[in-house]
């Protein structure tokens, strides 16, 4: 499909965080849970949840804990650091159904997705979880522009272990490397996901923020408009 001469012919990119709003999707689906279950949202309890989510995606990535362990692990840490009578298992099942339901965009995310599509073949790669994934997917303005999805909940490895990479090569019908870029916001998931399996990348970092020691990435972009100038042409 590529009639740029650009050298990559797919494009892979990272949902949540790079495509997907995911932060205002999981306010709004935590507002929507905790009102259900009997309590009130606040800011404070989205840090405490915040900080206990990230820490065990970072136990998932590095294969030292499970999807199914860290769904409802992280309900049960933040209600009794906070003192919560909530049911963890019958909370996370009402959560991941609600943010199944949130198909926020970032900012200028479809038009530069559409765009691309013109151009290239593109992929949508994420460690989120199925029941989540698919169906915010399917809702969202952007599947028709993607050929596929990878999720790791559904085939049992995630970014950035090159398992996962291996998949999407599979289903991308094994491209030659030098023809895929991966782009997405993690450096401890896509980038290193990337540089792992010995393909390009580019790190959408639009906070600026520090490489910290992490892969180095092929490019940094600061909005996603710029990948124009990494693609067209490259």
């Amino acid at each position: 499909m590529n009639t740029t001469g650009s050298r990559y012919q797919w494009l892979i990119f990272d949902a949540d965080g790079t495509l997907f709003d995911f932060h205002l999707g999981e306010t709004t689906a935590l507002q929507l849970t905790t009102r259900k279950h009997g309590f009130e949202y606040s800011s404070h309890l989205h840090t405490v949840y915040n900080a206990i989510s990230a820490e065990l995606w970072g136990q998932f990535e590095r294969g030292e804990t499970t999807l199914k362990d860290l769904r409802v692990t992280r309900f049960k840490r933040l209600f009794r650091e906070l003192g919560i009578g909530a049911e963890p298992e019958n909370f996370n099942i009402d959560f991941m159904s609600d943010l199944g339901r949130q198909t926020q965009l970032l900012a200028g995310a479809e038009d530069v997705v559409r765009e691309l599509s013109s151009r290239f073949r593109l992929l949508l790669a994420t460690n989120g979880i199925a029941v989540v994934q698919r169906p915010r997917f399917a809702r969202s303005s952007i599947r028709k522009y993607f050929e596929d999805v990878v999720i790791s909940d559904e085939i049992g490895v995630a970014k950035p272990q090159t398992g996962f990479m291996e998949e999407a090569f599979t289903r991308m019908g094994e491209p030659q490397k030098s023809e895929v870029l991966m782009i997405g916001d993690s450096l401890s998931s896509d980038i290193a996901g990337g540089v792992n399996f010995g393909i390009e990348t580019c790190w959408f970092n639009p906070n600026a923020l520090p490489l910290d020691g992490f892969p180095k990435p092929t490019f940094v972009i600061e909005d996603l408009t710029e990948i124009f100038d990494i693609v067209l042409g490259g």
